[in-house]
């Protein structure tokens, strides 16, 4: 299943990213640090993250809500806030192709964070740790790695991990969601499966990374 990722795709933000998988596709982009805009929201000994997620077609709904709750609690432990103190941290993710049934949202969680992660890393925000996410379904006893629509619609439980990036590999379990019938050993079996699939996903990342420092920068000899 093919990736495909780019950085600075919007100009007036501060960090921008796409990423895709498949027939899932998200674009994120990260404004700040800027002044908190709302008075209440200011917190003297950190940043205040702001994150909106976009459908890709309609208005938002309780789903949108849902997967805004899932990123804040993923991203928020991943950025060192105490540099950004009194300051704020906006985020936008916009969902340009779903790929899955309304019922689901590992696809578009998945790639959210990916996205977001080169997003970050384009706006200069500093980073506690590198990190990717990948997704699986599981049927039958089989574990089907970043499942198109019709496997997932068929499955009996699906799944979607974060684990952070370290000296090129995944290293630990940042967040982990599961829907559905599973048991404790296929759980760990899934875990090891997406693990193993974020390494294959940071070399096309690392690629894109790479590539958007030779853009951004003027090399002199």
């Amino acid at each position: 299943m093919a990736i495909t990722s780019e950085q600075n795709i919007l100009k007036q933000v501060d960090g921008s990213a796409t990423f895709q998988i498949d027939s899932t596709k998200v674009i994120s982009s990260v404004t700040g640090p800027i002044n908190v805009i709302r008075q209440r929201n200011e917190e003297p000994t950190s940043a205040f993250l702001s994150i909106c997620v976009r459908p890709a077609s309609g208005l938002p709904s309780t789903r949108e809500s849902y997967l805004e709750t899932k990123l804040k609690k993923i991203i928020t432990p991943m950025i060192n806030m105490e540099q950004y103190a009194s300051t704020e941290i906006q985020i936008v993710v916009q969902i340009l192709e779903s790929g899955e049934r309304e019922q689901f949202t590992c696809m578009e969680l998945s790639c959210a964070v990916n996205s977001l992660y080169l997003a970050l890393l384009n706006a200069g925000i500093s980073l506690k740790a590198s990190f990717l996410s990948s997704f699986c379904a599981c049927k039958d006893g089989n574990i089907i790695v970043r499942p198109r629509m019709n496997e997932l619609d068929f499955s009996t439980s699906h799944h979607v991990s974060v684990f952070s990036i370290v000296d090129g590999k995944s290293d630990e379990l940042i967040y982990s969601d599961s829907l559905g019938k599973t048991t404790e050993d296929e759980l760990f079996k899934v875990l090891d499966v997406i693990s193993n699939d974020i390494n294959k996903i940071n070399e096309s990342v690392r690629e894109t990374i790479l590539q958007g420092v030779v853009n951004d920068y003027i090399w002199k000899f």
